[in-house]
């Protein structure tokens, strides 16, 4: 994170690569961006890498802060049970999804209204559905605000208990060595009094 750089997070940006689905990923760019968080990574329009699309996810979620995951429709799904039908995402949104979660990194959703997300990204995190309005940003920008905020802190406390753990591994060591030289003078001083 760079606090008095240009951006204060960066985002594994998760979302659709289709020219209809452009505008919304944008419009969800700049409310990152807005709060000073760098959209990165994306394959295909971050990033491009001559190896396996999954190969390339995998390398890049782990180094962004935290995932965003903009869930536009992708398909349309139909329950076998009651013909309930419905427009949900692209399943690579699903596995980068799975693949932030793996990798014990915040997710933040932000829902075009009409999207179904499924099961999974619920059960990991709270999102925020947006239609394009101006008075509907509006009324959720408290909320943004404080999903923004929050997965902030997440990551700057990790980071901070990461330094912890490291300064205390040095420590450690330190000591050790310490501790290992001064049996090692103790072995030696007791040699020449003998």
């Amino acid at each position: 994170m760079e606090i008095n750089g240009e951006h204060i997070a960066t985002a594994f940006l998760s979302c659709s690569l289709r020219h209809e689905d452009r505008p919304f990923v944008q419009y969800i760019q700049e409310i990152l961006k807005a709060h000073y968080i760098k959209p990165i990574g994306t394959v295909g329009q971050f990033t491009a890498a001559p190896t396996n699309v999954a190969e390339s996810m995998r390398k890049n979620i782990p180094l962004a802060d935290f995932v965003v995951i903009v869930a536009t429709p992708r398909y349309v799904q139909r329950e076998i049970n009651n013909e309930h039908s419905y427009q949900s995402i692209s399943e690579m949104i699903h596995v980068e999804a799975g693949m932030a979660h793996m990798a014990d990194k915040p997710v933040l959703l932000f829902v075009k209204e009409g999207t179904k997300v499924g099961n999974f990204l619920p059960n990991i995190t709270q999102y925020i559905t947006l239609n394009g309005a101006q008075e509907d940003l509006n009324n959720k920008w408290r909320l943004i605000n404080s999903l923004i905020k929050n997965s902030c802190d997440i990551v700057r406390q990790k980071k901070a208990d990461a330094q912890n753990r490291y300064l205390l591994n040095a420590l450690k060591t330190g000591l050790a060595i310490v501790g290992g030289f001064s049996i090692l003078s103790s072995i030696v001083g007791e040699d020449e009094h003998e």
